[in-house]
């Protein structure tokens, strides 16, 4: 079929679906160690769905459903929830390869499908991908790949070869930063026959926790991502958010220790500074794009589980981790309530540096609560590896056109993204973490030789990650043989 007002229609359908799950009244937000409840909404929170199927000319079909939220990280038990009410509603659906992922907002509420908020989320949730699924259309799509300054590493490195997550740079001691990080921005655009924009896909290395620490409700800089694409085409464009491989990645410049006149990256300057530069990199990316509308890609979309084997805690890292923890413990007032407890001590440290710092973060890991957190999760590790030896993660890899989407569970080191990239057959990459659910940071065996915050007390280590990014580079490029 041909459209004479545009494109014409080779079998690619698009459609798209929003929901607001913005709570309604003060919530507890989820992303620190401590309870922060909500004030106020700063920017609500989203959930965007698109649905891309390929109707062949002998009937095969093919889909993929995306969704991202604005929310900390996805669980199993919300995908598997979203699963059997789509099934119902769309039973003509595959229902397996729709897929979550979270953009890593601190400023949101836990995902809890039993909760009330659950309710909420799953609701939204079903709605957008029903409307996404209803309205798709025949479409186009086309790519990019523009830079911007997004992200900084954040974990710090010192003389002695340890390093610590927001360590401080200023001290003499001081050599570098541990990691990369990684500038691109992927673009996928999405249009109707008619050549106009509906939807983006933006797939950014820096997770959204530009107000980390704040009191109030917010999708942080993707809320100003959202207003731009707006204000730009005067009408709502979908923008589904995929956070890259980011895991030891933040939106801070330590090393530049906010003195070269950057707004404050902890806080709503930030949230704008970074939205603007997301945009911009898109729009730069726009006008070769809109050359370059396909309507007949070729579009793949394979769904494993992988057996990802778990990190082991060897039994000098348990004895060492043990002491500290019993050592910690042995000072430890009877009374729980004692202001001298580590926790209390540690709740009050982030109270007095609320109102005096300007920079965070407002907490410190290197106390005793923050230490013996970590240290008595080692020791539990030791305790039941033998009973979880491998971690069944559910990989989505999607081939559409020149570019490979590919999905992971973790806040993925970006060592382990620019990996799988520079090893992918696709022209443009696009990696998707915290995707399907949540098992913490997967960190290198660099950062494990550092330690701090991000690298202690893993589920899955250097062994799992060479094993990730094998199966998921192998399954790239079997879509391009």
């Amino acid at each position: 079929m041909f459209n004479i007002t545009g494109l014409e229609d080779k079998g690619l359908r698009i459609g798209w679906g929003i929901g607001d799950i913005t709570p309604d009244g003060p919530a507890s937000l989820y992303g620190q160690y401590y309870e922060r409840i909500s004030q106020y909404v700063e920017s609500p929170l989203k959930v965007t769905a698109c649905c891309i199927e390929w109707v062949q000319e002998n009937g095969r079909k093919e889909v993929a459903v995306m969704v991202s939220m604005d929310l900390l990280c996805s669980l199993t038990a919300l995908q598997v929830k979203l699963r059997e009410l789509l099934k119902e509603q769309a039973p003509e659906l595959d229902v397996q390869k729709v897929f979550l992922n979270a953009t890593h907002t601190h400023s949101a509420p836990y995902p809890d499908v039993d909760s009330d908020y659950g309710k909420l989320l799953v609701d939204q949730l079903c709605k957008a991908v029903l409307s996404a699924w209803t309205g798709r259309a025949p479409a186009g799509v086309s790519w990019g790949l523009e830079y911007a300054v997004t992200g900084h590493n954040r974990r710090v490195q010192y003389a002695d070869g340890t390093t610590e997550m927001y360590g401080a740079t200023d001290r003499p001691d001081f050599v570098g930063l541990e990691g990369p990080s990684d500038p691109g921005i992927g673009v996928l655009f999405c249009w109707n026959l008619k050549e106009e924009l509906t939807g983006v896909i933006l797939n950014v290395a820096t997770p959204a926790q530009v107000v980390e620490s704040k009191y109030f409700i917010s999708a942080d800089y993707w809320s100003e991502v959202r207003r731009l694409f707006k204000k730009r085409f005067t009408k709502d464009i979908f923008v589904l958010a995929q956070c890259g491989a980011a895991g030891d990645i933040s939106p801070r410049d330590l090393s530049r220790g906010y003195k070269a006149g950057e707004p404050n990256m902890w806080d709503t300057d930030g949230i704008g500074e970074i939205g603007r530069r997301i945009f911009q990199a898109a729009m730069q990316a726009y006008p070769e794009a809109r050359k370059g509308i396909r309507t007949s890609v070729d579009f793949r979309h394979v769904v494993k589980d992988l057996f990802i084997p778990t990190r082991i805690v060897d039994k000098k890292e348990y004895e060492e981790a043990l002491a500290i923890v019993n050592e910690i413990n042995s000072r430890e007032p009877g009374d729980a309530d004692s202001p001298q407890t580590a926790w209390n001590r540690f709740l009050e440290e982030i109270r007095r540096n609320e109102k005096i710092k300007q920079y965070g973060p407002w907490d410190n890991k290197n106390t005793d609560y923050g230490i013996i957190r970590k240290k008595q999760a080692v020791v539990e590790q030791y305790y039941s590896q033998g009973e979880n030896p491998y971690y069944r993660m559910e990989l989505h890899v999607i081939r559409l056109g020149d570019v490979a989407i590919a999905s992971n569970s973790f806040e993925l080191f970006v060592d382990y993204g620019l990996t799988i990239m520079g090893r992918s057959k696709a022209k443009l990459t696009f990696l998707v973490q915290l995707s399907c659910d949540y098992n913490d940071y997967l960190p290198t065996e660099r950062a494990l030789q550092g330690g701090g915050y991000s690298a202690m007390a893993n589920p899955v280590g250097p062994v799992g990650g060479k094993m990730l990014v094998e199966e998921t580079v192998a399954l790239i490029n079997s879509m391009w043989e």
